[in-house]
């Protein structure tokens, strides 16, 4: 990571910098005599800032949440030049500071913001004016649940200043910024990742329901919403919130709900339109107002992660055609500043979400994606807790799952995948002693297996039956082995003997205690779960094959998650066809659904767009059509599995350009 150079910056904010969901107005006129070629700026916020130069929107929604390093945060680098011209100049900005923490963001007790450009020679300091916006006012019940970082949205249009971006703003309300030391902020890491993207303007068609208005967006999506509307009396209410404002716990949490953030739009007399800055997800915008109020126009503008979607598949089956474009769609909106399970409950970067997502990257994302995977690597590793690899950084509801932790160091999980499919030379030294650290936490008990470790939570997957016993030693194993991996490609064996010792007794001891002579288990039930990942760290001989068949063909326990190991290792054993009968069986009522995101769970419970149930993509690409790179997908080879569709139109990342493939599979 780069530290980013601030020179004679300071950071700064108004006189009170500890009050929680301050949103502040920063302006800065500058004159320049030229207008350099290139300009590049360097800019951190506690916690988003959106930043317009002469009036033109330079950055949509910057700052990376908290940490880059314990106790850092990260910096944008940008190029501002464009935005520049001869002669006089205005910069403005708005700057939220969230003042809490949530699953994704960890909480800094002071809010701040610092710009430095060289190239223009301006700074930030007590020359920058200053105000908290007046007509953004403290929301009221009910709250976003703890889960979420920041608060609701609540803008009262009376109290409005009007465009403050502009040139002719009337700088009266504002006051010289008060600097501050850097005595909680950290050291600023340039951002390995590109600032959020932000779209044009869909327009949307409302229905007028009983409680006001409610419109369908294209797809699920994370959105702004702007509007126009008359007939308003001062004082009226306009609550704009999304259908998955309210979300269900997940399975063994399902009685449980949790709201998100909305927007409280406090109206003037007369006209009045809005376009709101915080971003809401949902397929559906639901907008509760008085019967006088009527919208003149409503439109919302996605964000998101700054790549495209470049794979896609069409073949002679359209409901498997429907459930990859699904997966695809709940890939790309698990997308922000990390990795989350869900757009909608959490924002969690969940380790062993993102070790489903990680394959899916490179066949369905254009290049710049591989950055936010790099980032979750960086993240994963850099922010463990002493020698603990915990599941959910950045944030401050982090917790150890060691199933999680262990998948994502395992042969199958987010390292292994990225390394993988990357060939990228940095990895093996960065995660090499934290890896074996990490699995050094476990002694081995006198029947040859680990002493079970509970972490925060002892979780491998919901619902039942989980046989944690078999589980978590092949995923220790799997994890050893892969330790062994970035050992040989960092020339580093200070580890080995370690390794070596842990791999064959556990090798020995997992046949010894739990080969039940037709599956694996550690007591009288079968699990197809522990069977699947005894396949894929390569502890099943051939000859078993058939009777694992017939296990992950019969038994049906796992959730979405899991269920990539269990297709996955029939892939593996050679029994594709049954992975695909497997898939369609399981997905089916995922891919027919109303919903343009794959589910939770295959039952109704959680979430309506998950992350961990994206895996469809990857067994299609990866075994169905047989699509793999011994180069980081500068090129690739082909070879489909017959029998499954007639033809197929397959395209991907190739080289950094959208390749499409005609598969004839028949």
């Amino acid at each position: 990571m780069e530290k980013a150079e601030f020179g004679k910056a300071r950071w700064i904010w108004t006189d009170d910098n500890t009050t929680p969901d301050q949103k502040v107005i920063f302006r800065r006129g500058f004159t320049l005599d030229d207008v350099p070629l290139t300009a590049v700026a360097h800019i951190a916020s506690e916690t988003k800032y959106w930043l317009w130069i002469n009036g033109e929107m330079a950055v949509f929604e910057g700052g990376v949440f908290r940490e880059s390093k314990p106790g850092c945060g990260w910096a944008d680098e940008i190029d501002i030049s464009r935005f520049l011209r001869k002669g006089r100049n205005q910069l403005a900005a708005l700057v939220w500071y969230y003042g809490n923490g949530g699953r994704n963001n960890s909480r800094c007790p002071e809010g701040g913001f610092i710009f430095a450009c060289d190239a223009i020679g301006l700074y930030s300091d007590s020359t920058f004016l200053c105000a908290p916006h007046p007509a953004y006012v403290r929301s009221g019940a009910p709250h976003p649940s703890y889960l979420y970082g920041g608060d609701n949205v609540a803008f009262d249009a009376g109290l409005d200043v009007g465009d403050f971006t502009a040139f002719d703003f009337d700088e009266g309300m504002l006051v010289p910024a008060a600097e501050y030391e850097n005595k909680v902020w950290g050291d600023m890491m340039v951002s390995m990742i590109p600032p959020v993207r932000i779209g044009g303007p869909i327009g949307l068609t409302l229905r007028k329901t009983a409680a006001g208005y409610e419109a369908d967006l294209p797809y699920a999506m994370t959105a702004t919403f702007s509007f126009r509307a008359s007939g308003c009396h001062r004082g009226d209410v306009l609550d704009i919130r999304t259908d998955r404002y309210t979300v269900n716990g997940g399975p063994t949490d399902e009685f449980h709900s949790y709201n998100g953030h909305r927007i409280g739009f406090i109206c003037r007399e007369g006209e009045n339109s809005f376009e709101s800055l915080m971003y809401l997800y949902g397929e559906k915008v639901v907008i509760t107002c008085p019967e006088n109020v009527t919208f003149t126009d409503f439109s919302c503008r996605e964000s998101g992660y700054d790549c495209d979607i470049i794979g896609s598949v069409k073949t002679d089956d359209p409901v498997f055609d429907r459930l990859i474009d699904k997966c695809v769609r709940t890939l790309y909106v698990c997308m922000r500043n990390n990795f989350m399970d869900c757009p909608d409950r959490e924002r969690g970067q969940w380790i062993g979400d993102v070790s489903v997502q990680a394959p899916q990257v490179f066949y369905v994302l254009d290049d710049r994606a591989r950055l936010l995977l790099k980032k979750a690597v960086s993240d994963f590793i850099g922010l463990r807790k002493g020698d603990v690899l915990v599941g959910n950084v950045p944030g401050d509801h982090f917790c150890e799952f060691p199933s999680q932790s262990l998948v994502a160091i395992s042969e199958c999980g987010l390292l292994a995948e990225y390394y993988d499919m990357s060939h990228d030379e940095w990895m093996p030294p960065f995660v090499l002693e934290p890896c074996v650290k990490y699995l050094m936490l476990w002694d081995m008990a006198g029947n040859g297996l680990v002493v079970p470790r509970n972490g925060t939570v002892r979780w491998f997957d919901h619902h039942w039956n989980s046989d944690g016993p078999v589980l978590e030693n092949c995923l220790y194993y799997s994890a050893c082995r892969f330790a062994l991996r970035m050992a040989e490609a960092a020339d580093d064996h200070r580890y080995d003997g370690f390794l070596r010792d842990r791999i064959g007794r556990l090798t020995a001891a997992i046949e010894a205690n739990f080969w039940k002579g037709a599956y694996y288990s550690s007591d009288d039930h079968v699990d197809e779960r522990p069977n699947a990942m005894a396949v894929m760290c390569g502890l099943v001989p051939e000859e078993r094959y058939p009777l694992i068949r017939t296990i992950l063909l019969e038994v049906f326990n796992s959730t979405p998650y899991m269920e990539r190991f269990a297709l996955t290792a029939l892939c593996k054993m050679g029994y594709v066809k049954d992975a695909y009968l497997r898939m369609m069986s399981r997905y089916y009522n995922l891919a027919v659904n109303e919903n343009t995101t794959v589910w939770e769970d295959f039952f109704i419970l959680g979430t309506k767009n998950h992350a961990w149930s994206g895996c469809p993509v990857e067994i299609a690409y990866r075994y169905l059509f047989g699509i793999t790179s011994d180069d980081g997908f500068r090129t690739v080879k082909v070879n489909p599995v017959k029998g499954i569709f007639k033809k197929a139109e397959v395209t991907l990342n190739v080289g950094g350009q959208a390749k499409t493939i005609l598969i004839d599979a028949e």
